[in-house]
Order: structure tokens, then C-alpha cells, then sequence
């Protein structure tokens, strides 16, 4: 393996530059030939890697192609027409109003409100946006383990292979259509190469300005598990980055970089612990709810799930599951192992190699779920782990560490292999065999077997060439890189992007329908259409929370995070009492659906599919008012208005039991839970309809005319942050039916104005802006700082 100079010496030769002889300028401006081969080989790497990561993502940026994926239409995309919806009038989308009744968006992790590149979507519409977004994404990642396997001492070669490895994986490629989770991991290489940085640098302080920068990315970009994992695998890499030459007194400056990443992000992070204390899942998951297939990886799938298929089948299905697609291969897997000879043998790579191998294989217990005891150890010891939805993405992890050890692999190859080397593969891969041929690991079938067989036993004739025949190491060990290279390229072409591949964009899909429930200025509306259908039917199907899309307001909405609100999830039981409230409220709801109780919760509109018979399962409601090609939309005849003025008031500990088993009693009666708040009426108590004037999210207007004192509600939920004034003074909300803003109102003419504030938004703005400054001072201003005397990093093989 090559050697990798160390920043010291790198800055001695600056040194010597700026003080050698002047030469002719002339001469100067034109390079010599070693100059301009030399500029060829440093830029080569990364031109094979960006060419890698354009030919992969080829669907997403190609002119006309796109690629739809079902989180696409449901809720990525959508968060980001909401985010652009917010930026074009020049304010932060801080509450999304369209979904559940208004719910946080800006304190929703998953929305990435604030990172930057979401800017590009003002540019190029939400679905080429996205697109664009991915493919930098992937090359991002690519790049970044090329920089960071050349800091921990890979050759060229290898550090190439490994960056090559991470970026065609089949796990990367899923990424590649969950948006949030893959603008996270993009920045994970990066992040240890900024660590790494702060621990050797002779001077530290810009690698503490990158590792910030690194960190700050990474909050913000999206996903909190993905976010959760970087941390897990950024603790281990600081702990085998610095046990060496005391480099334990970098730890502080490795706080530095941490808090000043923080700091920038605060505002993303206050607002999300803001909407989480009204998150109805902070109290972690229920054990045995992780026990999916879906959401795990069962033990014996895992070969399947790493060594992947090169057959034309759906990769998902292979896998056992979506999360589960790992796909690397099986000549990688061989590299992996062989790399793992010269990492744990030489003394300078060994403390990270064993750190990061450690968390590796953490993470693949981690991921087989619940029925590892590991996976249950950690759920209850970890703080935040029980968060978790999904086990699987912790395969993740798995395959960032695997390029690693597979580059350091293909290094030992190119170099020539030695007998240990050709010994550990063979050993590894016997075991495979013996494992699936003891049912402790599961084939897919015969032919699968054969296949991984045949490519088996071809990587180890290579390495056995190159181990045995001197003459021929360097043939072998190319021809063992390009067996490699067909296997993943193979694989890729079955991949999820390739399956979901389309030449609409999703935001084309508007019918009919869609047009008119877009331009209705009132009223909430509920879609009972199918699932697992094309985007087509599912975007004008309003399938939550592509309603979100059209600017299209409901009370439904789909998320699995802060969203779901502890009120949501207690009002969802006024239809069911033992209710999912992770899934949408049409879940909820039992045949057939009468107008009243939805009325209730504002709904004026259900879109339904023309397959299903009104009069089995919305009788009563009225219409159709609008019609397309597969929906059909029924108006609300019980609905009133976005705001209703109620006479009587009566109090209930348990407004969704209530409701549920006592309706037709409290139909007229707003239920509140404080007795001061208390109304009664005698004649005429039936509620009135109050207009509603929305300037946008965060306030809401209304004028009341009653003879007779009102609790006003608002089909808005009152969540925390809400206040009211009424003619301009200050009043106290009051919660309607345990989900709603209300407010008392005297008799008379009132004017009535809710405002959501957010008391942390500016001042956090104002820290993070700080924050900026002072990276951006440490950046620029490092070679003021004296330096630090750290020993070289040495190369991954000290032999």
C-alpha cells in the first residue's frame, strides 16, 4: 500500500516552495509533461468516481427520466412543496397547514427545512429538484470515502475501489429513493475525514472548522436515525483515530468542531424538541413492533441480503425487505476479508480498524432487530435507540465500514497477496458454505447458490494467481478488480432507482378533481383511494400526503416522526379505541363513514374511487361535485365551516371516548376539559359556521357576531406556540374536543386573531449566525495558530 504523507511535511514542502529561487515565469506558465501526468493521476480517482456516480444516477439527472418512488410522492416531495411554498413568500415554513389539521414543519427533522441544497428546488421544480439533489448526494459520498480512505493510508487504487464500493453498493442505491436518508449519509465519509483531521493535523483548527461544517450538514439534512447512526459510528472512529501517540488531548478540539456544528443547526434543533414535546412516540417503540420482516433483517436472509443476486428479480424481494438490500457482492465480501489482514496487523491502522470493524458488526446484530440480543440490549440501554423504526438501516453502517476494509483488500491484492491472505478468504468462504448448507443461512434458490458458487471460487483462483504466480500479480489482481466491478454493475442494473425509473414527474399528475379541491377556499378533506398503485393514481388520489402537493388542505397526513402528535393520536380513538396511529386516519375510520362525525374534525370533502359504491360507503354525503377518470368527490352536508361558534360548552375528561360512544348526545356541544370554560344554552344551540381568513400558516382571522357569549373553534390543532387575542387583547385558548384551537368570546362583534409564535426562532437564528462566523474565522485564520506536533499516519500496511 502507499504511503501517505503527512500534513507536516506536506506544509514543509510549502515552505520550501515559497522560499526557492524565482524562475522564469514563462517557463512557469506552461507545465511540464511529469507536471501535467502528475495533475492527471491526483485528478483520476475522482473522475472515476464521479463518472461511477453519474452512470448509477443516470435516472435521476438524464433530461426527461425521473425516478418515483412511493416515499417520493407521499412525503418527500411533498415536504419540499411545502418548504418552497413557505420560501417564495419569503418566510420559513415553521407549521405545515395541510396535513393532520397544521403540525409542525420546520420542527420535523425529516423536512430538512434549512438545509441548503433544498434552495436548488426554487430553481428546477420539486421532482428534477430532487433528482439533482440524489446524484450530488451520491457523488458527495463517493468522493468522500476516496478523501478519507487516503487519509487512513489506502493507495489510489484502493481508495478508488473503496469509493467505487460505497457508491454502486445496492444499500446506497436504495438510499438513492428515501431523499432524507441519503442526503444524511452522503455526509458520514466526510465527517470521519474531518475527525481523523482534528485528531493528526499539525494544525487542527481548520480540520475543527470542517469537522463543524460536517456536523452542522448532517443535522440538518434529514433523517434522525440515519443522523443517530453517524453518531455511533463517528464515536467509534474518534476512538480508533486518537488511541495512538497520545492524541487523546485532541478530544477537546473534537468537542469544538461538535458544539459549533451544534450551535449552526440550533434552530433545526430547538424547533424539532419543540414539536417533540407534543410527539405522541417519544416514549421509544413497543419491542415486538420492530419484529417486522419488513423493518428487519431475519439472520438467515443475510447472505442473501449481502451477497445479492446478479438475476434480473426484484432486489426487495431477494433481500427479505426493502431496508434489508445490502447487495455488495460476493468477490467484495472476499476483498473485505482479505483486507481485514493488513488493517489488523499493522500497529499504525489497527486501533481504527478495530474501532470501526467493531461498529461495523455491531451494526449488522443491530440490524437483524429484536431477535438479536445485542439489538435488545441496546434498546434498553441506549438513550434515543428505541426511537428507531426500521433495524435494517443500520446495514448502512455496515456497508460504509465494508468499503473500507474491501479497499484496504484490493491494496493487498494489487501489492501482491500473501499466503495469509488467499488462507482467510478461503476459510471465510467455507464457512458461508457451511453455514448455508446447515440452514443457519438461507439461498434464495439453486441457481442463486450456483452463481454465487461459480463467483466464489473464480475470486479465489485470482487471488490464488496473484498469491502464487509472481509474473501474473498484477494481471490477477486486475482481472480480480474487474470481476468485481461486473458483479456490482450488474447488480445496479436491477436496482430499486431502475424499477421506479418514469419519464412523468410526479407533480404532472393533477386531474379534474385535484383541480377543484385546489381552488375550494374552505374545508378539509379525506381520500379513501387504494395503495400500491402507480403515481398516476396515487398523486390525484391524495394518497397522505400528496394532497400536499396540489396545496390541497386535509386532516389526514402520514409521517412517522414529530407529526404525530400525542392530541392526533387521542383523536384518532373517538373512531376506533385501540386505533394505529402511525398509519392515516382513513385506517381509522369503519363503514360506512356517516357525515357527522367527520364534519366534526372539519372534513367538507371525501375523494373516492369510482370502484367503491357511495352508497356502501359514504351514504349520505352529497354529490359527486367533481369527477375524473378514477375519483369521484362527495361534499360534507353536515360541515359548517373551517370555524365554528358553539353556544354550549360541556366538559369531558375524555373528549375522543366521548365522542365515540356518546356522539349523537354532544352533537351540538363543543367538549372542553376545564369546567370554568363551561357553556349552557337553553334555545337555539345549534353551532354556526364562521369564516376563516388564512394569511398564511401561522395566523388565522375571524369576525364573530353572536348575541349570546361562544366558544369559537378552529379546525386547526392547538398545538403548543398557539395564542389568541380577541379585539386585540390577550385571551386564553381553549381546546375543542381535545384537538382543536378555541377561544370564549363575549356577545357582540369580536374580532378574533390566532398567531403561532416561535419564541426560540430568532434567537437561535442569531447563535447559529455566530456560529458561522466563528467557523469561518477558524477557517481562514488557521495558519496564524502555531502548530502541533503530531506524528505521521503511516500507511495501512507497515510491512
Amino acid at each position: 500500500t502507499g504511503v501517505e504523507e503527512g500534513a507536516e511535511s506536506s506544509e514543509e514542502g510549502q515552505a520550501g516552495t515559497r522560499n526557492a529561487p524565482v524562475t522564469d515565469p514563462r517557463r512557469s506558465a506552461r507545465p511540464t509533461n511529469t507536471a501535467l501526468s502528475s495533475r492527471l493521476n491526483t485528478a483520476a480517482p475522482f473522475l472515476v468516481v464521479t463518472t461511477v456516480g453519474l452512470l448509477l444516477t443516470r435516472s435521476f439527472w438524464f433530461p426527461g427520466r425521473y425516478v418515483v418512488g412511493f416515499d417520493t410522492y407521499a412525503y418527500s416531495g411533498p415536504n419540499l412543496e411545502v418548504t418552497e411554498r413557505a420560501l417564495r413568500q419569503w418566510r420559513l415554513p415553521i407549521l405545515n397547514d395541510v396535513i393532520f389539521g397544521g403540525v409542525p414543519h420546520l420542527g420535523n427533522p425529516q423536512t430538512g427545512t434549512l438545509y441548503p441544497a433544498q434552495l436548488l428546488n426554487l430553481l428546477l421544480g420539486t421532482n428534477r429538484a430532487m433528482g439533482i439533489i440524489v446524484t450530488a448526494h451520491v457523488l458527495l459520498l463517493g468522493v468522500g470515502m476516496l478523501l478519507l480512505a487516503r487519509r487512513l493510508g489506502l493507495s489510489t487504487v484502493g481508495a478508488t475501489a473503496a469509493a467505487v464500493v460505497v457508491t454502486a453498493a445496492g444499500s446506497t442505491l436504495t438510499k438513492t429513493v428515501q431523499f432524507e436518508q441519503i442526503l444524511v449519509l452522503a455526509w458520514i465519509p466526510l465527517l470521519l475525514f474531518a475527525i481523523h483531521a482534528v485528531i493528526t493535523s499539525p494544525r487542527p483548527w481548520r480540520a475543527v472548522a470542517g469537522f463543524g461544517a460536517t456536523t452542522a450538514a448532517i443535522l440538518l439534512a434529514g433523517h434522525p436515525q440515519l443522523v443517530y447512526q453517524a453518531a455511533i459510528l463517528a464515536a467509534a472512529a474518534v476512538i480508533g483515530f486518537a488511541i495512538d501517540d497520545c492524541r487523546w488531548r485532541r478530544l477537546g478540539h473534537v468537542g469544538l468542531g461538535g458544539v459549533l456544528g451544534v450551535t449552526i443547526a440550533l434552530p433545526q434543533l430547538v424547533a424539532s424538541l419543540y414539536a417533540t414535546a407534543d410527539s405522541a412516540i417519544t416514549g421509544g417503540r413497543e419491542l415486538e413492533a420492530l419484529r417486522s420482516p419488513a423493518l428487519s433483517l431475519p439472520r438467515e436472509n443475510l447472505a442473501r441480503a449481502v451477497l445479492g443476486t446478479v438475476q434480473n428479480r426484484d432486489p426487495a424481494a431477494f433481500a427479505s425487505g426493502f431496508e434489508s438490500i445490502v447487495f455488495v457482492g460476493v468477490v467484495v465480501a472476499i476483498l473485505v476479508v482479505i483486507g481485514a489482514v493488513p488493517l489488523l496487523g499493522s500497529r499504525r491502522s489497527r486501533p481504527w480498524a478495530i474501532s470501526l470493524g467493531l461498529a461495523g458488526l455491531l451494526s449488522l446484530a443491530w440490524a437483524s432487530g429484536p431477535e438479536s440480543l445485542l439489538f435488545r440490549v441496546a434498546f434498553d440501554v441506549l438513550p434515543g435507540f428505541d426511537l428507531a423504526r426500521a433495524s435494517s438501516r443500520w446495514l448502512v453502517i455496515v456497508v460504509l465500514v465494508a468499503a473500507l476494509f474491501a479497499g484496504a483488500g484490493v491494496d493487498a491484492i494489487w501489492s501482491g497477496a500473501r499466503r495469509v491472505h488467499l488462507a482467510t478468504a478461503t476459510i471465510a468462504a467455507a464457512s458461508v458454505v457451511a453455514l448455508l448448507a446447515l440452514g443457519w443461512l438461507e439461498i434464495a434458490d439453486r441457481r442463486s447458490a450456483a452463481i454465487w458458487a461459480v463467483t466464489a471460487v473464480a475470486a479465489l483462483t485470482m487471488v490464488a494467481v496473484n498469491t502464487l504466480v509472481p509474473k501474473a500479480t498484477r494481471a490477477a489482481a486486475v482481472a480480480l478488480v474487474a470481476l468485481a466491478a461486473v458483479e456490482l454493475a450488474t447488480m445496479s442494473l436491477h436496482s430499486i432507482p431502475q424499477q421506479l425509473r418514469t419519464n412523468v414527474a410526479f407533480t404532472s399528475h393533477r386531474t379534474a378533481t385535484t383541480d377543484f379541491l385546489a381552488d375550494v377556499d374552505a374545508g378539509l378533506t379525506v381520500a379513501l383511494t387504494d395503495d400500491g398503485r402507480a403515481a398516476e393514481y396515487q398523486v390525484p388520489g391524495l394518497r397522505p400526503n400528496a394532497n400536499a402537493l396540489n396545496g390541497i388542505a386535509s386532516i389526514d397526513g402520514y409521517d412517522g416522526g414529530v407529526q404525530i402528535t400525542e392530541r392526533w393520536a387521542d383523536a384518532l380513538r373517538r373512531f376506533q379505541p385501540d386505533p394505529p396511529v402511525d398509519l392515516p386516519l382513513r385506517n381509522s375510520l369503519t363503514l360506512p363513514i356517516e357525515p357527522e362525525p367527520l364534519a366534526r374534525i372539519g372534513v367538507r370533502y371525501i375523494l373516492l374511487d369510482r370502484a367503491r359504491p357511495p352508497a356502501d360507503f359514504i351514504p349520505g354525503w352529497v354529490g359527486p361535485v367533481a369527477s375524473d377518470r378514477y375519483f369521484e368527490v362527495w361534499e360534507n352536508p353536515a360541515w359548517l365551516g373551517d370555524a365554528v361558534a358553539w353556544s354550549s360548552a360541556v366538559v369531558s375528561d375524555d373528549p375522543a371516548a366521548t365522542l365515540r360512544t356518546d356522539g349523537p348526545s354532544v352533537a351540538t356541544s363543543a367538549l372542553v376539559t376545564d369546567r370554568s370554560q363551561a357553556l349552557t344554552c337553553a334555545v337555539d344551540c345549534d353551532p354556526v359556521g364562521v369564516e376563516v381568513r388564512r394569511q398564511h400558516p401561522e395566523r388565522i382571522e375571524l369576525t364573530i357576531d353572536s348575541d349570546r357569549d361562544s366558544v369559537v373553534s378552529v379546525a386547526q390543532q392547538a398545538l403548543s406556540g398557539w395564542n389568541v387575542t380577541v379585539d386585540g387583547e390577550p385571551a386564553v385558548i381553549v381546546e375543542i374536543d381535545g384537538l382543536f384551537l378555541g377561544v370564549a368570546v363575549p356577545p357582540g362583534e369580536h374580532e378574533v386573531v390566532f398567531r403561532y409564535e416561535s419564541p426560540w426562532l430568532a434567537v437561535t437564528l442569531a447563535v447559529s449566525l455566530l456560529a458561522m462566523v466563528a467557523l469561518v474565522v477558524l477557517a481562514v485564520g488557521d495558519g496564524r495558530y502555531p502548530r502541533m506536533r503530531i506524528s505521521q499516519v503511516d500507511s495501512v500496511d507497515d510491512r
